[in-house]
């Protein structure tokens, strides 16, 4: 979803500040990685506005995912 895309979007940019293809970038360990971008976190929030602007508490206002894949 949305935070796949921003990591994916934060490794591409850090690919091209290397030169690199992403995919080229992706295919390096994980650990060796680390030597070519910082580390990244991503957090989405949705936030249900229809459920914040009537004050209802039965739902949970708030949804949060993250990425961990990459």
């Amino acid at each position: 979803g949305s935070a796949k895309r921003l990591v994916k979007a934060a490794l591409q940019e850090a690919a091209r500040k290397r030169e690199m293809r992403y995919g080229d970038l992706r295919k390096i360990d994980r650990k060796v990685r680390r030597h070519f971008h910082d580390d990244i976190t991503v957090i989405v929030l949705f936030l249900n506005h229809d459920l914040i602007s009537r004050g209802t508490t039965q739902g949970s206002p708030i949804s949060v995912h993250s990425s961990l894949e990459h």
